[in-house]
């Protein structure tokens, strides 16, 4: 295989998991410097190697379909992660997919109208990410998009994960998960964060959206790149996963990740809603199911939020 195809695995890999967290053994399975790397360099060196010195945050959306990346989604998994590199901290928040949310100035004349945050890539990206900076009333930096197909794919070409579950469950689609540490693959690893019915209700399967990501996390973290399937995480980048971070900036954080042997602190917090019947933008003449945001928890995740940013 080429280095090169070996250092686009790498940061592949990096993008999909949370574009910071992970990976300090994947420079050092490169031994000498590609053309692809010295690039990289230089556009860090430009930069000064700004993002491993700022906070920063990272919106990661699980859209709900199969097959090659295409046209924007339902966006079914919602994670914001914010980043202080300084601190050594990551504060990974959940956004309920049925939270009922205005829609971005730029998605609509109307003022006043609403779907649930799902929904919002029906509008295009830029709506997904803009609707979530307004909910939150902060800025997001970067976005990664990974359909369902690339994430069974990235979960099998990791070798499975240690997933936990704070409580035992019966998925639709056959599976069931004991409470404590279940090891899955990538199918059981896909029903472990779609599952919604025998959870009543969106906070846990937030939980475990936020628990299957620390599972990724812990996973590359323990394993040398060679030891992944590195052609199955380098195809399935390219043909499931979106994003606007720079090669250059993955590559820096990458390297100083390995160099300062980084152990992040890592939070978790949840937006919290509550059952109700409302028209949706999309379905104007029928009243769906959505969860209307409750103001004291997204204000305590905003808090938590403003300080982790300013700290």
């Amino acid at each position: 295989m080429k280095k090169e195809k070996l250092i686009l695995a790498a940061v592949s890999l990096f993008l999909v998991i949370v574009s910071l967290v992970g990976m300090s053994a994947a420079i050092g399975a490169v031994q000498n410097e590609t053309s692809v790397e010295k690039t990289a360099k230089e556009s860090v060196r430009e930069k000064g190697d700004a993002i491993t010195k700022k906070t920063f945050q990272v919106f990661i959306s699980g859209l709900g379909t199969y097959g090659e990346k295409g046209r924007s989604q339902r966006s079914d998994l919602n994670l914001l992660v914010t980043v202080n590199p300084s601190e050594k901290k990551l504060l990974i928040t959940g956004i309920p997919r049925d939270l009922y949310v205005s829609l971005p100035a730029a998605s609509s004349n109307e003022e006043k109208q609403k779907t649930k945050f799902s929904h919002l890539p029906y509008y295009g990206t830029k709506s997904l990410i803009q609707g979530a900076e307004e909910l939150l009333d902060t800025k997001i930096d970067y976005y990664i998009q990974l359909n369902m197909s690339g994430f069974r794919k990235l979960i099998d070409a990791i070798g499975g994960v240690d997933v936990e579950a704070d409580r035992s469950f019966k998925t639709d689609w056959k599976t069931s998960f004991q409470k404590g540490i279940n090891h899955v693959n990538g199918k059981e690893a896909l029903t472990f964060v779609r599952e919604y019915h025998h959870l009543r209700g969106t906070e846990q399967r937030n939980k475990n959206h936020q628990q299957m990501l620390k599972a990724i996390f812990k996973q590359v973290m323990k394993k040398n790149l060679l030891e992944m399937d590195i052609n199955a995480l380098y195809k399935l980048c390219k043909k499931n996963v979106r994003t606007d971070m720079k090669a250059g900036e993955i590559l820096s954080l990458m390297r100083w990740q390995k160099e300062e042997k980084v152990e992040w602190e890592m939070e978790t917090a949840t937006i919290k809603g509550k059952f109700a019947l409302e028209t949706l933008a999309e379905y104007p003449d029928a009243k769906l199911h959505v969860e209307t945001v409750d103001q004291k928890s997204l204000d305590q995740v905003s808090k938590k939020i403003k300080k982790l940013l300013n700290s």
